[in-house]
């Protein structure tokens, strides 16, 4: 079963910093990456579109990367949020984080 996510961490930044390409709800052309708890376990649900496919079945690095980045410092916010007295949707601002660094080794 494809976990769900009810209330992304996303969903409360601030306005001024909810303009992430990746995982930004104000941006009207970015992925909308969405992050989560799923028990004890932080997850990022997105579904690809038809336009981000590399070759038939594939969905092309740059994408696979952006998700990376974004469920990282997601997962951060809510680790944070969660260790101060907190969870998404309780009315109080989460930390925010960005990726200093990222590197990718594709395997296929």
């Amino acid at each position: 079963m494809e976990p769900q996510v009810i209330h992304a961490i996303q969903d409360d930044y601030p306005d001024e910093f909810a303009w992430c390409y990746g995982c930004g709800r104000l941006n009207e052309q970015g992925h909308h990456f969405r992050t989560g708890w799923d028990g004890d376990k932080t997850v990022t649900v997105y579904t690809p579109r038809p336009e981000h496919t590399a070759i038939p079945g594939f969905v092309y690095g740059g994408l696979i990367a952006s998700l990376i980045d974004c469920h990282g410092t997601g997962s951060a916010a809510l680790a944070l949020h969660r260790k101060n007295g907190h969870e998404p949707g309780s009315g109080e601002t989460p930390p925010r984080f960005v990726t200093a660094s990222l590197h990718v080794d594709f395997v296929k």
